[in-house]
């Protein structure tokens, strides 16, 4: 994995907690966490379970039954849109 690939994955981690810090309680169903989907359909379903289990390991996030859960609290400056659009931008513009 190179640099650039590292970058690109950190940076779809922020998009993805950003995204849940935007949500109602910073929980939100695994099916319904866009950000998620989009890595899912992108890059593959082992390298979006791979960046959610980073998070995981981390303690940033934990899952609770069908949910993903933020545990640590931080404010974002950026609508919802704004976050989706930007992981959108992130992930379509990589080269296959």
């Amino acid at each position: 994995m190179t640099d650039v690939e590292k970058k690109r994955l950190a940076t779809l981690a922020l998009y993805m907690l950003e995204e849940l810090a935007l949500r109602r309680g910073g929980r939100v169903r695994l099916r319904y966490w866009k950000t998620y989907r989009m890595a899912q359909f992108w890059l593959g379903e082992e390298v979006a379970k791979q960046v959610v289990n980073r998070l995981i390991e981390g303690g940033y996030v934990k899952v609770e039954g069908d949910y993903v859960v933020l545990t640590k609290q931080f404010t974002v400056k950026k609508s919802l849109n704004a976050v989706l659009k930007d992981a959108y931008n992130l992930l379509a513009s990589q080269k296959p």
